[in-house]
């Protein structure tokens, strides 16, 4: 149970109904001037939003969903994959999936009992910058429910028999991992896209090699490190009144100790042009074909135009390739966007000749397009209706305003969006597809005997920043 649907108003949703409202305004009559989110909606957004710090110094975000009766809270960890040492990264996922297993005071049972008892949202998960526990429930069960959120965070007990059976698991998986080319193709380009040592970087066979070095002891070692004061922050969605969440939440979080937790700085991959392609031989009749470029992070000045460069990207592609040609059921681009960003091209074709020739020309055109008013708005328009899905339940709500506070330590940057968004020009677009969509790394899964390096290294040779 991972989503809950809003209950309140569209006055209350405000960007979700404001998004819908721009939707109205005909297509001939859409100007560069109309904007995406009205002031007075950005405003209420705003408004319903408060900046609070427990006694110890943890951050808490309430966010007001007025006349719900859902409770949603996110707890952040500001550290994760990336500040693990290479040799200990594979403790990211098994960590978290250890952790809401069982705690002081509530045995494996107990919390099975509880959760079904109260239907709770329940669990945590690793990430590349930040781990997150999340708690959903609703109104009338939150003590109950905070009681044992607080338990998995702060006295998770690790049992020799949740351990070996969550990292058991985790084995099997990874193991599985090149049995599926639809996703073992990210990891056959970052093999070339991210150095040996990278702090983004664990692929499946390193993870299986550290995982057999691996102990309880290290889990409960990594445990003392992330729970600290300075590296936890919480956001709450909800109706229920500040003052006493913040009271709960000073109960149960405000004894944790202040401390430092070590953080690693990730660097932009290089390009080198002599490690730009790889390959996998399989005997299969689809090529799978991946694209990593080097891109924006989230905190440049050019974060939003950049995704909405990725979004029209996307879009082209999906027109020259699928539609026009007819050489994929699947193509698309996007863009991730961390303290480092990352942008993806997926395709999978049966006529992988073809397609990277479809690409190129597609990379070609949008360097080169100057594209209307009108054209830049639709896209905005789309951009926007996916950006404010986050609108739609409590859980996405909690998770967006959770990530601008930990990249920008200011969650009114995920509500000023909109205004980034109606700045960007289709001057903007033409300058970031001729600056970033260069030097690609490519990885290919397909037979051997059936496929070109240089429709490849074409592309990438056609494709080299200037």
């Amino acid at each position: 149970m991972r989503r809950f649907e809003f209950t309140n108003t569209a006055k209350t949703l405000g960007l979700a109904a404001a998004t819908l409202l721009a939707f109205s305004v005909p297509a001939a009559r859409v100007s560069a001037a109309v904007q995406l989110v009205t002031d007075e909606t950005i405003k209420i957004q705003r408004d319903l939003t408060g900046r609070h710090t427990l006694s110890n110094g943890i951050t808490v975000i309430i966010r007001q969903v007025p006349d719900s009766d859902i409770v949603q809270v996110e707890a952040t960890f500001g550290s994760a994959l990336k500040d693990l040492p290479t040799g200990h990264k594979a403790l990211n996922e098994w960590y978290w999936s250890v952790v809401p297993m069982a705690a002081d005071g509530y045995p494996k049972a107990k919390v099975f009992e509880t959760v079904e008892k109260y239907s709770l949202e329940l669990g945590c998960s690793g990430g590349i910058e930040y781990a997150a526990c999340h708690l959903g429930t609703i109104n009338d069960y939150w003590q109950q429910s905070l009681a044992i959120f607080a338990a998995i965070i702060k006295s998770p007990t690790f049992t020799e028999e949740d351990a070996k059976l969550t990292k058991d698991r985790l084995i099997a998986e990874l193991r599985n991992t090149p049995s599926d080319p639809d996703r073992y193709i990210n990891e056959i380009i970052n093999r070339i896209f991210y150095p040996p040592g990278h702090p983004y970087r664990l692929n499946s066979d390193e993870a299986l090699k550290e995982l057999d070095g691996l102990t309880r002891a290290d889990l409960v070692a990594y445990q003392k490190t992330l729970l600290n004061a300075g590296n936890l922050s919480f956001v709450v969605a909800t109706s229920l009144p500040t003052a006493s969440v913040l009271a709960d939440l000073e109960k149960a979080f405000g004894s944790i100790a202040k401390g430092e937790s070590p953080k690693v700085a990730a660097t932009a991959p290089t390009f080198d042009p002599a490690k730009a392609f790889t390959f996998d031989d399989r005997d299969l009749p689809t090529a799978y074909i991946r694209i990593k470029l080097n891109a924006p992070a989230i905190s440049d000045p050019d974060a939003v135009a950049a995704r909405l460069l990725y979004e029209i990207l996307s879009e082209e592609l999906g027109d020259e390739v699928r539609t026009r040609r007819s050489l994929s059921y699947a193509v698309h681009s996007y863009l991730i966007q961390y303290s480092l960003g990352i942008g993806v091209i997926s395709v999978s074709t049966s006529k992988p000749k073809e397609t990277f020739e479809a690409l190129n020309d597609v990379l070609k055109a949008i360097k080169n397009k100057d594209y209307t008013d009108e054209e830049m708005e639709s896209y905005k328009h789309g951009f926007a209706t996916g950006y404010y899905l986050t609108q739609e339940t409590h859980a996405s709500l909690a998770e967006a305003l959770a990530s601008a506070l930990f990249f920008y330590n200011d969650v009114n940057e995920y509500y000023e969006m909109p205004r980034r968004l109606d700045k960007v020009t289709a001057a903007d677009i033409k300058r970031l597809a001729n600056t970033w969509l260069n030097n690609l790394r490519v990885g290919v899964i397909y037979g051997r005997s059936e496929f070109k390096d240089e429709w490849a290294t074409d592309l990438i040779q056609k494709n080299l920043a200037p």
